[in-house]
């Protein structure tokens, strides 16, 4: 149990109170089940529900609230209404089931059920439910796989090779883990060998590690980083170290490769494109997906708990404190995107204004947010909706449920955040507080309390941008009532752009063949990408709001320091966590931001990374 008085209690009651407590978004994402409108153009609206559910179940875990727990329980009990009697349930028809985003969506159908199971409190329900999701995955079995009138699950999508098919691996395992039943770890094993992707495994390449990611030749971010979290819970069955080998040097590949200075992955919208390297080459269109944060802010978490690796720990907070939390849209604002689109281009009749509590998309160089909704449809009552504002909650709440854990040697601290835990260590009860101004402040005073003296270990996390030797400090002492302070000082940071030639990419679309997917395009380095700058203060980036003084887009000829600044507002609900203020080499003022609070209204260019020449 956490009390917390910070930013992630914050975001998970934004989300909570503006999105996942209406009954009626509920209804209208079940009912897609029943228009069964998908296959009319290869659509992606099954997805939604699950998406939503899951992040719902992990924030209502924390949270605690009653009404919140009614009403998933509610809607989980209509989702399964909506299932035919052969067990079959899917936003395609049967005409059109097995292509593009159908089994994508069924994936989530499942993977949300299991979620919501660890907060169900009624064991019949839970029984209900465990059949409900068996009689789903054996009708994808009697039709996906080897065998004769069977297709292949690389083949039972026109998108990324089959790749977002094959990531249904995940909630199958976890299937066999609730049941035991062999027929679902044979059918893991099945996906597992057919490698993912059609004509590419990407699971031997990750095992090889002789590639990054963004050159498997599929370059699908966030649907790749779900089949590598599928052949996590693969291995941890199976206990096959190959697969544990795949996993961690596809994860430490990403770390290297493709994590930006606001901790997404993908340039090029939601692809591995070497964003690492190329963060600062200009897009025509978006960067840096909601979706991909949070899908790499998930699979981290895995990642920490398999490795103990605090790197993972630490993109974690890089991803949650700036690219995450900047995506929310605490201003309630319309983006023109879905105008444009579902009155424009697909001539519908009408058009409900819908409120998205999460942005999909977030600029590096100088840009907007809001300008277009990431995996937008239109639903049968003529509102829509995103992939970006159904992920959001999974987003904090792997931040809340990893922020202290415990296991057979004591308790670990990665995450800071003001407030009170309460934990069980075998025979006792651990209190655990919390005081701190993280993420603006690196001071932090531990109180922790206990039932009786006991000896355990305690862990805390020495963030990467501290001067403290990275890993984990740790005490080993008998507790009662101790209290233990820390301090890593926050110091200002500049960054520059990496040097590099030219590189292969596969983000040019093509559709031919049955297939929408990428091909390999060589891009060249432009001297002007070096003439960048970005400033990190603690965990925090910094960044320009044509609003402080300084248009984003102008040129910042500065030297790199500045001086700490309280109390400036520029977003209604939440004021932007600190401002810094700056000089140029001709004596003018200029301020920048933390990320998180720049550009929230939609309208005003912001920049992480500050163009100088």
């Amino acid at each position: 149990m956490m009390q917390l008085r910070g930013l992630a209690d914050w975001a998970a009651r934004f989300l909570q109170d503006y999105s996942m407590k209406e009954p009626a978004l509920w209804a209208k994402f079940v009912e897609v089940f029943r228009v069964q409108q998908d296959g009319t153009n290869q659509g992606w609206r099954g997805e939604f529900w699950g998406k939503m559910m899951r992040g719902a179940s992990m924030i209502c875990a924390y949270t605690q609230d009653p009404a919140l727990y009614e009403i998933l329980t509610d809607s989980v009990k209509d989702l399964m209404t909506a299932a035919e009697e052969d067990g079959r349930i899917s936003s395609y028809t049967r005409e059109t089931e097995f292509d593009s985003w159908d089994l994508w969506s069924r994936k989530y159908i499942m993977l949300a059920s299991e979620y919501y199971l660890e907060i169900c409190k009624d064991e019949a329900l839970k029984e209900e439910i465990i059949r409900f999701i068996s009689r789903c995955a054996d009708y994808i079995i009697d039709h996906i796989g080897e065998g004769e009138g069977k297709k292949d699950i690389t083949a039972a999508s026109r998108s990324w090779y089959g790749i977002n098919s094959s990531s249904i691996l995940e909630p199958i395992v976890r299937l066999y883990k609730l049941t035991g039943e062999q027929k679902y770890l044979d059918f893991a094993a099945y996906i597992v060998n057919r490698g993912g992707a059609a004509h590419i495994n990407i699971f031997e390449l990750a095992y090889e590690n002789q590639l990054y990611p963004y050159q498997y030749g599929v370059s699908k971010a966030y649907e790749m980083i779900s089949c590598f979290e599928g052949l996590l819970e693969y291995y941890e069955v199976t206990g096959i170290e190959k697969y544990k080998t795949a996993v961690i040097n596809f994860g430490r590949a990403v770390l290297e490769s493709e994590l930006s200075i606001i901790g997404c992955c993908g340039i090029t919208h939601e692809l591995f494109d070497h964003t690492k390297a190329r963060q600062t080459v200009v897009q025509d269109e978006v960067m840096q997906e909601t979706c991909v944060t949070v899908t790499w802010m998930k699979f981290a978490a895995r990642l920490l708990a398999l490795t103990g690796d605090s790197a993972f720990a630490d993109s974690i907070e890089q991803s949650f404190y700036n690219a995450y939390l900047g995506a929310f849209n605490t201003e309630n604002k319309d983006c023109p995107y879905a105008r444009e689109k579902f009155l424009g281009k697909e001539k519908a009749p009408k058009l409900v204004r819908t409120f998205l509590p999460v942005d999909s998309y977030s600029p590096l160089t100088p840009g907007k947010r809001g300008v277009k909704i990431g995996g937008s449809q239109q639903l049968h009552d003529y509102s829509y909706y995103g992939c970006c504002a159904c992920i959001a909650g999974a987003g904090v709440g792997v931040f809340l449920k990893e922020m202290i854990t415990a296991d057979q040697e004591g308790i670990t601290i990665h995450f800071f955040e003001e407030g009170l835990a309460q934990l069980r260590w075998k025979d006792t009860n651990i209190y655990l507080q919390m005081e701190t101004d993280y993420p603006t402040d690196g001071k932090i005073k531990l109180t922790i309390k206990t039932d009786r003296p006991t000896a355990f270990t305690l862990k805390v996390r020495n963030p990467a941008w501290s001067d403290a030797p990275s890993g984990y400090t740790t005490l080993h002492k008998e507790w009662k009532n101790e209290t233990v302070e820390l301090n890593f000082e926050m110091k200002l940071k500049a960054h520059f752009p990496e040097k590099w030639e030219k590189d292969t990419v596969y983000t040019k679309m093509k559709k031919g063949g049955g297939w929408h997917s990428a091909s390999a395009e060589e891009v060249f380095h432009k001297e002007e990408e070096d003439h960048y700058i970005a400033l990190t203060y603690g965990p925090l980036t910094l960044a320009a709001d044509s609003r402080l003084g300084k248009p984003a887009d102008s040129i910042f000829d500065f030297e790199p320091c500045g001086t700490l600044c309280q109390d400036l507002e520029i977003a209604k609900g939440v004021p932007c966590l600190l401002k810094m203020k700056f000089t140029d080499k001709k004596g003018a003022s200029f301020y920048l931001v933390d990320y998180s609070s720049a550009g929230r209204d939609w309208e005003t260019t912001i920049a992480a990374w500050l163009p100088t020449k």
